[in-house]
Formats: structure tokens, sequence, C-alpha cells
């Protein structure tokens, strides 16, 4: 009797190890817990507010609905679903990984609608990869060949002779009504800890955050990695295939800002300067990455930029003018300057929405009278260059086709030769007066130009992408000195205003370089405002109106300085932007949310609410508190709200038709 029950209890604990051995969730909660790792891993390399414990509700939720479904699957199908899955999320956090140190932001789906143009990136994408970012990617030999080993094992001829006598159609149904109960607790869990975390900081430090169209970083923080990217995906859907249109309130919102912005503007139509360059020509160079902190100094007693400092005591320069850019970079700075609208918070507006209507400089200045041409020495079908420029009203846009490969240099042909061939397509169109707009390419990151191309020691910054972006920075500069040599000698000088800017940072954000540079300690407000701060100057025939303004201004406000400049009236035109040559101020708003106003400098949070971000007091040069912020911030999103909206559902010609 005791062997029998003992044979009997036997059997009953095989049966059971049995049927615990072929729960169909095992595997997948290997692959929960792998990612979920790598998740707090990517985490910690981001540095963007850690993994709270909602994070890591939201993290593990996200995993239990992304495989919940393969408990339907047969063995050998869901081994292979399983490694394809880890594959797939493993590989999307190492794009984010190195997507994240280049943009300080998240892969988007309109990111991912440019993914033709990382093939231009390559140079710059391998800089940014780490040895140990290996981790992100360790498991996917294991994973694969489990999969392999699986279909091998499990292969139909070898589990028909396992399955007994046993009706098929009996298991089947068994295990289907089984797995269905499974996958419900499963999906059912997975939902509670996503929506439980993120309803809670939705109402309480994350109030709003959904609202409008906030920074990337703070929407990371509530729902995590892949749970931003779900959100982004619902987020896009929604705008472009379930969008219900804008609504009344919103166009009216759009129109009341800018009429209110059009009373700051015409300021400027009663000062000074008002017409001090009319009919003069225009030459606008774009500086790819150039940041004002290289102005002004030396490393080993040789200046890093000396023509730019001998330039600048000649022309009226803004030692506090601000990038705004987002996600676009390069075609951000482009729009803010020409268009005098900000960029939206993800992807570019160039390849977004190019077919709409922006009322930007070149159809201005083609109405009166000026030959419009923009130049850039890189393919037209980059940022979506070639529609968007059509759009823009250029008269001629010269590509990377329309030059001359005389110094191979980089991503492209030198500065050097591209400034000097750009004053040659000018001079073969021999109109006058002219707006040029020349986008410079040789200081891109990651800013591998050979030494006897930059001709600059940097010292102990020898070996380092810090060291090499001085050395192409020198190398710029020093094509800016030929270029106005070249303005000189073939009479232009005198009659055309040379302006200069930075498009965007230079994407090293490590402090420790720039405190060595400039041999002090930096604090969180100061190296923001570095990245930040890129130079811009307008040199006058005549080297009239020198000088320097520390007037706090922006990317936004360029298109209504030319004006100004020029003596046109900014009329039913719809900018954001202030003349930075009028005495009317106004705020300078990042697309982050943060602001400044030449008193205050508020930097948000990586969650993006007032009660946690950063007031520092300018005059003071510390932080303060953030009440003194608070009404500048609301002015910033609404600032950001309504260029969203008008940018998106391309609202410009209706502001204007309710203007007549």
């Amino acid at each position: 009797m005791t062997t029998q029950l003992r044979t009997t209890a036997l059997k009953g604990v095989k049966l059971a190890l049995r049927g615990l051995a072929s729960w169909p969730y095992w595997a997948a909660m290997l692959v929960v817990l792998s990612i979920v790792y790598k998740l707090n891993w990517l985490d910690h390399q981001l540095n963007v507010g850690g993994m709270n414990q909602w994070k890591w509700k939201v993290n593990y939720g996200a995993m239990v609905i992304a495989t919940f479904w393969v408990v339907w699957l047969g063995r050998r199908a869901r081994a292979v679903s399983l490694a394809l899955l880890d594959l797939l999320l493993s590989v999307l956090l190492f794009a984010d990984l190195v997507y994240f140190r280049y943009f300080k932001d998240f892969i988007s789906i309109p990111v991912l609608l440019q993914a033709n143009q990382v093939s231009s990136l390559e140079d710059s994408i391998w800089s940014l990869v780490h040895r140990g970012d290996l981790v992100l990617l360790c498991d996917i030999p294991v994973a694969l060949a489990y999969a392999v080993w699986a279909c091998w094992y499990w292969r139909p001829a070898r589990m028909a002779r396992r399955n007994g006598t046993m009706s098929a159609r009996v298991k089947s149904c068994s295990r289907l009504m089984l797995n269905t109960a499974l996958a419900s607790v499963l999906l059912a869990m997975g939902i509670t800890m996503i929506v439980g975390p993120v309803n809670q900081q939705k109402n309480g430090w994350a109030s709003g955050l959904f609202v409008g169209n906030w920074w990337n970083i703070p929407i990371y923080n509530v729902t995590g990695l892949l749970g931003f990217h779900g959100y982004d995906t619902y987020r896009y859907a929604k705008e472009h295939w379930f969008s219900g249109g804008v609504s009344e309130s919103q166009i009216q919102e759009a129109k009341d800002w800018f009429d209110d912005r059009k009373q700051l503007q015409e300021q400027a139509e009663t000062e000074p300067l008002y017409g001090a360059a009319a009919g003069k020509n225009i030459l606008m160079i774009q500086a790819e990455a150039f940041q004002s902190f290289l102005i002004g100094q030396s490393v080993g007693g040789h200046e890093i930029t000396p023509n730019l400092n001998a330039l600048i005591g000649k022309s009226l320069y803004f030692s506090n003018f601000y990038h705004q850019t987002g996600q676009g970079r390069t075609s951000d700075a482009d729009f803010l300057t020409s268009c005098s609208l900000h960029p939206m918070p993800t992807g570019s507006v160039f390849i977004r929405f190019a077919d709409h209507d922006f009322n930007c400089l070149p159809e201005i200045l083609n109405a009166q009278g000026y030959d419009t041409t923009v130049h850039h020495a890189y393919d037209g079908s980059f940022w979506n260059r070639n529609n968007m420029y059509h759009n823009m009203e250029y008269g001629k846009f010269y590509s990377i086709k329309d030059f001359d490969d005389d110094e191979p240099l980089g991503w492209s042909i030198g500065d050097k030769t591209f400034l000097q061939q750009t004053v040659d397509q000018i001079k073969e169109r021999g109109a006058s007066p002219f707006y040029a707009f020349a986008i410079t390419i040789s200081g891109h990151h990651p800013f591998n130009l050979p030494d006897y191309k930059t001709e600059f020691e940097v010292g102990d910054f020898d070996g380092t992408t810090f060291g090499d972006y001085l050395k192409a920075a020198h190398y710029v500069d020093a094509a800016i000195g030929e270029l106005v040599d070249r303005l000189k000698e073939e009479g232009l000088w005198e009659d055309t205003v040379l302006m200069l800017y930075g498009d965007h940072d230079n994407s090293l954000y490590d402090k420790k370089p720039y405190e060595q540079l400039l041999g002090k300690s930096l604090s969180d407000e100061e190296m923001d405002a570095i990245i930040r701060k890129v130079p811009f100057f307008i040199h006058f025939p005549n080297d009239e109106h020198a000088g320097v303004s520390e007037k706090a201004v922006g990317q936004l406000d360029t298109a209504p300085t030319i004006l100004q400049m020029l003596g046109i009236p900014m009329g039913d035109n719809k900018m954001m932007g202030v003349s930075m040559l009028s005495a009317a101020e106004k705020p300078v708003v990042f697309r982050t949310g943060g602001f400044t106003d030449g008193k205050v400098y508020y930097m948000p949070s990586n969650g993006g609410m007032d009660d946690a971000g950063s007031c520092y007091s300018l005059a003071e040069g510390n932080a303060t508190d953030v009440s003194a912020c608070t009404a500048g911030k609301e002015a910033a999103e609404r600032e950001l709200r309504v260029s969203d909206v008008v940018v998106e559902h391309d609202l410009l010609p209706e502001l204007k038709k309710r203007n007549d």
C-alpha cells in the first residue's frame, strides 16, 4: 500500500513538473527580465531622471504587453517570435542610446521618416558608439540559438511520437482555453502596471504632460522608453490619421497671439535703424555647430577664431544669441531663421510639413526685387531641402551637383572652397540686390578634419572629440577670413551686409573640457547657456553700427531683423520673432519650454513641471525662487503651443485671411 501511494505521488509530482515545464510563458519571462535589465542600464546612461518606482512598474508592464500574445503560439513559433522580439527591442534600445547621445532626445516616428539620411551620418554614428553598449546586444546570439534548437527539438515528427493516443483535438481545445485565460490575465496585469503609475503621475507632478507638445524627455520619465514609443506612435496616428482638425478656439488664440506680437514688431518701423541697409545685398552664413564660447578664446596662446574676432570688432555682435532648434537641428535653424516660427517637438518641419505655406523670408524679399538664392554643398534631398526651398520660393538652390569637388573634406567639400564657389555663383547671376543664404558643413560632428587642413594645435585637448571640434572651428574661421578678402576683391564688401550665426550646439555635453578651456567651474545654468549660445553678428558696409549688444535674442528674431534693416514693413506677414535691432524686447523661448529674457534663465526639469524646474537670476548669478519664472514659463508654453498649431495645421493663410 505504501509503495502504491509512493508511486502515485511520484507520478503526480512528475505530471506537475511536466505541466510546469510546459507553461508557455517561461521563455517570455526571460525576455521580459532581459529587456527590463537593459532599460535600467540604459536609463543610467541617459541620466535624465533615474529608475523610480513608477518607471520600474511601467517598464515591466510594457514588456508583459509586448509578450503576452506568445502563449497562443506553438513552441517553435513561440521561440522564434521571442528571439525576433528580443532582437527588435534590443536594436531599438541601442538606436535610442546612440541617437540620444547626439540629439539629447529619443527616436520618434517623424525621425524614422528621415531614416534615409542615416547613411550620411555614418561617421557621426560610429563615433557615438561605446564598447560597453554591447550589453544591449549580448543576449541576442543566445536567443537566436535557442530559437534554432527549439525548431529542431520540437519538430512535428518527434512531437507526434510523444503525444501518445490522446485526441489531438481535445488537447488543442484544452490548451487554447488555458492559454487564452493566461493571456487575458497577463494583458490585464500589463495594462494595470502601466495605467496605475501613469495616472498617478498625471494627477500629481506631471499634470498636463500629455495635453500639449511637450519635450520628449519628461514623457519618457513618466512612461519609460517602451511606453514613450507607444505614446509616440499613438500621437503620430492621432495627428496624421485621426485628427479632428483645428478648433475655432485654437485659431482665435493664434490670431490673438500674432496680433499682440505685431505691436512689438511694428515698433521697429519707427526706430533709427529701420532701413539702415535699404537696397543693400545680404550674404547670410549659417555655420555648422559653431558656438559662442569659441569667440575670443585661445589655446597655447593661439586664437581659435582670429578672423571672426577681428571682424566682430567691426560689426554689430550679439553676445546673448541662442539657438532654438529641436530634433531637426540644421533644418530647424534654417526654418527658425527664414520663417520665424518654432520647430516642432519631434522630427523636422522640412520633412513633415514642407508643403505648408510659411510666408518665409525669400518670398518676402522676392516681392522687393531681391534675387534670392540658397547655397549648400550637399545632397539636395537631405532634410528634404529640394521640396522645402521650392516652397519657400528661393530663386535658385545650389546643391552639391552645382559645386566643383576641388577640396574633398569631411562630409563634402571644404568650407573654404564652398564659400569661394558661392561667391562665384552670386557673380555669375549678376543680380542686384541679392539675398544669398550659405550653409556650411565642415564643422559637422564628429569634426575629424585632417591636421594639414586645420593647422591648429590644441594642446591637452589633442586626441579628443572636443579638441577636434576646436580644430574644425579654426578651419571654418579661416574660411570666413578668405571669404571677406574675396568680397573685398570683387567690390562687393561695401555694398553687402554680411551676417553669420551658428545653427546649433556641437553635441558635446561633458562639462570638463569647457571648464578646462574657460579656466573656471561651471554651474548647470552656465553650462546650459553655453550649449545654447551661438554667435550672431551683422557687418554693415563701412563698419557702421559696430558694437556689442547684450540683448537676449534668438534665431526666431533673424527674419524680422532683416526686414527692419532693409526698411520692409511687417505688414500682414506672420512671424513670431522681433527684430534684434529694435528696442522692443521679448523672451527667447527654447523648444524644451525653457526661456530667458536677459534677467532670468529658466531650465525646465526633466519632468517639465514648474515646481521642479530651475530659475536663475542672471544679475545675481545664482538660483532664485522658481516663482520668478512662472509667468515667463506660461508665456513660453503658449508661444510654443501657438506655433505648433500654426505649423501643423497650415494656419498662416487662414490667419492672413482673417486680418483682411
